[in-house]
């Protein structure tokens, strides 16, 4: 035992914990009850954490200040095992927090850019939330959301004539296509997605709102009605005016079976000349 003690001492004052630590076990192994083994054990063992704490949370807080958030996590987590509780481990914890809420927010906001960029507006919405989970407060995750979502219903609205343009072929999705180009008149120069379905829809609408000439050809004795547009009468030949869309022509006559044709009238196709003649006796 006195000779483990004294190669602990010796140990001991060169500064080398690790093998006083050993050496002083080693008597306590000897003899459990040696207080002197005992009180210096303690002793040397409070000193090794001490010493370890001190240079995990040095590594931390240098760390912390390159910005290495990853590295400084680690040496918080060995220090806070040494010494659970430790205020100046707890104070590290928060800054290294806010270090790496400020780091997620940063790379939101850089992903979130690149979805405004390419005008993918739904998942700019998804990430912008995501930075408001993180921070409420968040000044460009909040106007980036407002506008984001404004877009995602614009193009919504612009796809539902885009994608069945037949649509306006009645009277008041026309008129509510007429009133979305004026409200929505011209895109940012940096929103040429948007652009392009202005421009398309811009031309369904003059499309749609442009008659086509129909030629009509009867028999002078057959009334003829085109639903949706009105009585024509008899005659011989007529031309009618019609907007895009499906129409339905009648022809009758007393005595007679009525005729009954459906013309599609469709944007910059011209309409073959139509006869209605109800000469069938009933």
């Amino acid at each position: 035992v006195i000779e483990q003690m004294n190669r602990a001492r010796a140990a001991e004052s060169n500064s080398d914990l690790e093998v006083a630590g050993a050496a002083y076990r080693q008597a306590l192994l000897l003899d459990a009850d040696y207080a002197p083994a005992q009180a210096a054990l303690q002793r040397v063992t409070e000193q090794v954490i001490a010493r370890d704490f001190s240079a995990a949370l040095s590594r931390a807080l240098v760390a912390l200040d390159a910005g290495q958030t990853g590295a400084a996590g680690k040496a918080l987590d060995e220090a806070g095992r040494l010494r659970p509780g430790d205020t100046a481990v707890r104070d590290a914890r928060l800054r290294l927090q806010g270090m790496r809420t400020q780091a997620g927010l940063s790379s939101l906001r850089r992903k979130s850019a690149d979805r405004v960029r390419s005008e993918d507006w739904p998942a700019a919405v998804e990430i912008y939330r995501k930075a408001l989970a993180i921070d409420p407060a968040a000044g460009f995750a909040s106007e980036g959301l407002r506008r984001a979502e404004g877009r995602v219903k614009l193009h919504a609205q612009f796809d539902h004539y885009l994608e069945k343009p037949a649509r306006m072929y009645s009277a008041a999705p026309l008129a509510n296509a007429e009133q979305l180009l004026a409200a929505a008149s011209s895109a940012p120069s940096d929103e040429p997605r948007l652009a392009k379905k202005i421009t398309a829809l811009r031309e369904l609408v003059s499309g749609a709102s442009t008659p086509v000439t129909l030629t009509l050809k009867s028999d002078g004795a057959t009334s003829v009605v085109i639903y949706r547009v009105g009585r024509l009468g008899q005659f011989d030949t007529q031309q009618v005016e019609l907007l895009p869309g499906d129409y339905t022509v009648v022809g009758s006559r007393p005595g007679y079976r009525d005729v009954r044709q459906t013309i599609a009238v469709r944007p910059g196709v011209p309409l073959q000349p139509l006869v209605v003649r109800s000469e069938e006796p009933v």
